[in-house]
């Protein structure tokens, strides 16, 4: 009975996490923590990750989901796959296509059920001088013959601003998320998004990053509560392409000053980490709660 409650906790934050906004991933592509956080010392050398969380219960490992990226000869990340070993609703395959072989701009994005090969959402990317100006959205609902279709816009400049509003297939705005940027001459940088639902400010993230764009302290201001998130790293050797290079490795998790989360690694021999271990603050001490394994896929 422990266990069964404690997969079903995992499970409803992993839920939880997914559910935001259209229930998969975000529609802009910075806001993408699959991509834009990897944890890969050279990504280029990496052809797929296949990443299985595992939850620890009276010292028993228990699969609670796993995720894969694949990347194509030009660096782009082409696949992002997630599947809920404790419910297969849950599965999505996210396939990614790009306006040119060689950039960043998105043509189109597929959403996908694994189980049944059938679409689930469909993007399709419009793109302008300073960024995405529009992305056309096809949302598919069980039992339902037409699917719902709307779009999202975006507005901003090529500096530090955009504002995504996305719209209801009715053509009222359901949302709309605000991002700033503010950068130093150091390279650290700082993000702001507001998040407003029915023209209130519902919440406010502050991401801070050091120069190498690491996140070191995360900011939410949400119903006029205020939390604080502070991420700390060891710093390690790698080598890239013949060369030594320092490399920062996430180590610890601050929440509003008091200890929460810390991490230990095993390593492959390319430097990237294949085991994770993770141990949570309860009752003042450190108790071992998961485990994370990586099988990764080199080119060479």
């Amino acid at each position: 009975m422990k266990i069964a409650k404690n997969i079903l906790t995992i499970l409803g934050c992993v839920v939880a996490n997914f559910a935001f906004a259209q229930n998969y991933i975000p529609y802009y592509p910075a806001d993408w923590e699959f991509k834009n956080n990897a944890d890969l010392v050279d990504f280029s050398q990496v052809k797929s990750v296949t990443t299985k969380y595992l939850t620890i219960d009276e010292n028993e490992e228990y699969p609670v989901y796993e995720t894969y990226l694949s990347w194509n000869n030009t660096y782009q990340l082409t696949d992002y796959q997630f599947v809920n070993y404790n419910n297969s609703y849950a599965d999505f395959d996210v396939q990614i296509n790009y306006a040119n072989p060689n950039g960043n701009a998105l043509k189109s994005v597929k959403i996908v059920n694994p189980n049944t090969l059938k679409p689930i959402e469909e993007w399709q990317y419009t793109n302008g001088s300073f960024n995405v100006e529009k992305i056309s959205v096809k949302r598919y609902l069980l039992n339902v013959t037409e699917p719902d279709v709307f779009e999202v816009k975006y507005e901003g400049n090529d500096d530090d601003f955009v504002q995504e509003t996305v719209y209801t297939p009715q053509n009222k705005i359901n949302s709309q998320t605000k991002y700033w940027e503010y950068r130093k001459d150091d390279g650290s940088y700082q993000l702001v998004k507001k998040l407003y639902l029915d023209n209130f400010l519902d919440q406010t993230d502050s991401l801070i990053f050091n120069s190498d764009r690491k996140k070191i302290a995360h900011y939410i201001i949400n119903l006029s509560i205020a939390t604080k998130t502070d991420y700390t790293y060891k710093h390690r050797k790698v080598e890239i392409a013949g060369d030594e290079h320092d490399y920062q490795q996430l180590e610890r998790i601050i929440k509003d000053g008091k200890d929460t989360e810390r991490y230990e690694y095993e390593y492959d021999a390319k430097g990237n980490w294949i085991v994770r271990k993770t141990y949570k603050m309860k009752n003042g001490k450190w108790e071992y709660t998961d485990i994370t394994r990586r099988e990764i896929e080199y080119k060479n």
